[in-house]
């Protein structure tokens, strides 16, 4: 997917523009997003995402970066359940018991 990224300089502040091929650091680039320049296929920039202030492109995925709150409100949910458990098991013996 082609798109612009606008992002700015850490060092000067200034407002840099990229054009290129959109992809994003996965593992030990996740703070990146990249765009593969050029007719070289090898060549990549990597941006921090930090720094990104706009994305323009006809057809960016919104899954890629909508929140879907219902799903993160439910694993929050499992786990303050869960964490109780564990505390309340800690009373009688169980996990925590010193």
């Amino acid at each position: 997917m082609r798109v612009v990224i606008d992002y700015f300089e850490t060092g000067t502040k200034e407002v840099k523009q990229m054009t290129g091929k959109l992809f994003f650091g996965d593992a030990l680039l996740s703070d990146y997003i990249g765009v593969q320049t050029g007719e070289d296929q090898w060549e990549y920039i990597l941006i921090p995402q930090a720094t990104v202030v706009r994305i323009k492109t006809d057809n960016l995925d919104e899954e890629l970066y909508m929140v879907d709150t219902d799903s993160i409100k439910r694993s929050k949910k499992i786990a303050l359940k869960n964490m109780k458990r564990d505390m309340d098991r800690g009373d009688n013996g169980g996990a925590f018991h010193g």
